[in-house]
């Protein structure tokens, strides 16, 4: 299974990246394959709308870590784009990811709504494979190219669902953030061209200080559980953005820090 998991559980974002592909994984610390059955959040009501007027333009870099046996490998740098565009015509963001310096270089580039970061359009490469998916208000549509060939599908999508990394970035540091604040989620996942939705849970876990590079932070440290798999990011309280986040996985602890 090709896996693509970056955002919402590779490049440290749990949600939107998974299979593409049949059963072969990605050589680069990628998440486990989702087997085991996913327990939807109980009764939480879904994190609702965010202001997407509040996002501005910004670059981010993050260094990727492979801990295990305290042992560091570096996996490379993820670079974060934020950058205003046009999608169909209609005023947005566009979010672009790319991942290098990793055995297979992956990109991402998703056009949201500059009202909530809905999705409008999403295309991402790993390796030679290929996906592109139009979305309108409760839909997707798209098609998968790769080596085994090229197959398109049609699939409903729950309102508010999370696909990249950097999406699930944004959203979450656009959330009211505090002590105690738990919201569902749903995120999506491609397998073998077939999308479907996890259930999902945010929770702020704790507030904490934690060094990043040289500097401590004040942040909130917010954890996004889909079954078995859980991502933490480490959040600032001022002027939000995700400086830190971390992910078992079956090579070790992938993490994620903000250059």
């Amino acid at each position: 299974m090709i896996r693509i998991v970056r955002g919402a559980l590779v490049a440290l974002s749990l949600c939107a990246r998974a299979a593409i592909g049949s059963a072969q994984h990605s050589t680069d610390g990628g998440a486990p394959a989702v087997n085991a059955p996913l327990v939807a959040p109980d009764s939480i009501a879904p994190y609702g709308r965010v202001d997407g007027a509040l996002l501005r333009p910004a670059s981010y870099t993050y260094q990727l870590t492979l801990v295990r046996n305290a042992v560091q490998t570096p996996l490379g740098v993820r670079a974060v784009q934020i950058s205003e565009s046009n999608a169909g015509g209609v005023p947005g963001w566009l979010i672009a990811e790319s991942r290098t310096g990793s055995a297979v270089p992956t990109t991402d580039s998703l056009w949201v709504s500059r009202t909530d970061l809905s999705p409008a359009r999403w295309a991402a490469t790993i390796d030679r494979t290929q996906l592109g998916v139009s979305f309108s208000r409760d839909s997707a549509f798209g098609a998968v190219q790769s080596y085994r060939g090229r197959a398109s599908f049609a699939a409903a999508v729950p309102a508010g669902a999370l696909l990249t990394g950097g999406m699930v970035e944004r959203v979450i540091e656009l959330l009211p953030l505090r002590e105690g604040y738990r919201a569902a989620a749903s995120l999506l996942l491609f397998d073998l061209a077939t999308p479907r939705a996890l259930d999902a849970e945010i929770a702020v876990e704790r507030a904490e200080r934690t060094r990043v590079g040289s500097v401590d932070m004040d942040c909130w440290v917010v954890t996004l559980r889909a079954g078995v798999l859980t991502q933490r990011l480490w959040v600032t309280r001022d002027a939000p953005r995700v400086v830190k986040s971390e992910q078992a996985t079956a090579g070790g602890i992938l993490l994620s820090v903000l250059q």
